[in-house]
């Protein structure tokens, strides 16, 4: 008998939580952020300066601008177009990412670069006087900064080659202006 009653309650139970009920729908969700329609938001920021490594530092500090805020969690990468390449009749511009280290007749030369949350330092360094160095090493350098949010780095997207500008620029969706001849001309040292 009871275990005729137990049947009956569990029947009954699953015969209520079957129904064809359709759920009430909750109310909305906060309005997102505003975007421009059709496309996603950014997800990388990039910024690009014109400079000269200069005595007595040979040091640049490039700042963000105002209107832009990097997180603690942030990070900063920094190329350099070191030259131009043309292939099939296309001018190609070739960046390589800081540090990058040279060996000169006087020794070892570096371009490197650090970051805060307001700004890249991008330095020279080197075995030698930096004074000893010509127009070629410390003039006229086209310098991108790109600044990816740490969120990006580990939500399971196959890994990018940050060496590699254009692969970072195709990743996150970069646009940028191209670079004026005039600076594409400068042949940088091997």
């Amino acid at each position: 008998m009871l275990r005729n009653i137990l049947t009956l309650l569990i029947l009954s139970t699953f015969a209520f939580a079957c129904t064809d009920e359709v759920p009430v729908p909750g109310p909305p969700g906060p309005e997102g952020l505003p975007g421009v329609d059709g496309k996603d938001g950014e997800e990388a920021y990039t910024f690009e300066w014109i400079v000269d490594f200069e005595d007595p530092d040979y040091s640049v500090l490039l700042p963000f601008p105002d209107d832009f805020t990097m997180l603690d969690s942030d990070v900063a990468l920094v190329y350099a177009l070191w030259d131009t390449e043309t292939v099939d009749g296309e001018e190609l511009e070739i960046w390589r990412q800081l540090p990058q280290n040279i060996f000169t007749d006087d020794g070892l030369l570096q371009y490197n670069f650090d970051f805060t949350v307001s700004d890249v330092s991008v330095f020279l360094d080197a075995e030698f006087p930096l004074s000893t160095l010509g127009p070629n090493f410390t003039d006229d350098w086209v310098l991108r900064v790109v600044v990816i949010p740490a969120q990006f780095e580990n939500n399971g997207r196959l890994a990018t080659d940050y060496s590699d500008y254009r692969a970072v620029a195709e990743r996150f969706g970069l646009t940028v202006n191209p670079v004026p001849d005039k600076y594409k001309k400068i042949k940088r040292p091997q």
